[in-house]
């Protein structure tokens, strides 16, 4: 009985001070780091090596989503373009999947169904809210990356605002999925 817990200990790294990975935890004799170093390694296992950039461009949402003319509110240029471009590029740079991002913006137009037909901006923030909580999850799980964490808790602090503000950020968001979808 000995042996056989010692090969048991031996293969699933519970072994008394034997096959331990740099951090100290125990691995298996057969890898070079435990589960959790490789999984950091890997970035979660669904974001790129490159990990060159991951926080977001400089000037992005810079003055915020409006440009004032003749005293209305316009939406920027670079909300539609300029801004969506750099994002979509850059989350395909970390390994975003079209899937992942598809997903979260569904779950936004289910946010702005909701205000439509509630007209509840105050109701519509709790739900944003609860919308920059699931994302933080997934990043948490490695679905997705954390410059999708960076993108989304940038656009709330705007979006939470005023009912004006979160239409914006759904364009954004649309503008973002329309680049990511490019095949150049």
């Amino acid at each position: 009985m000995g042996d056989m817990r010692g090969e048991l200990d031996k293969h699933f790294g519970h072994g008394g001070g034997q096959d331990k990975c740099k951090c100290g935890k125990p691995k298996k004799p057969e890898f070079p780091t435990c589960w959790e170093c490789s999984q950091k390694a890997r970035g979660g296992g669904h974001v790129s090596s490159s990990m060159a950039s991951v926080k977001l461009r400089d000037g992005y949402l810079e003055g915020g989503y409006f440009d004032i003319k003749n005293g209305k509110n316009y939406i920027k240029e670079a909300v539609f373009i300029k801004w969506a471009q750099d994002v979509s590029a850059d989350l395909k740079q970390q390994g975003m999947s079209p899937t992942a991002i598809r997903n979260f913006f569904n779950k936004l137009r289910a946010v702005e169904y909701n205000y439509k037909s509630t007209k509840d901006f105050d109701r519509t923030r709790q739900d944003i809210y609860a919308f920059c909580r699931d994302v933080k999850y997934t990043e948490n799980r490695g679905v997705t990356p954390l410059l999708f964490t960076s993108f989304i808790e940038a656009n709330i602090a705007e979006a939470k605002k005023d009912a004006d503000h979160f239409k914006a950020f759904v364009e954004h968001f649309q503008s973002v999925i329309a680049y990511f979808k490019d095949k150049n």
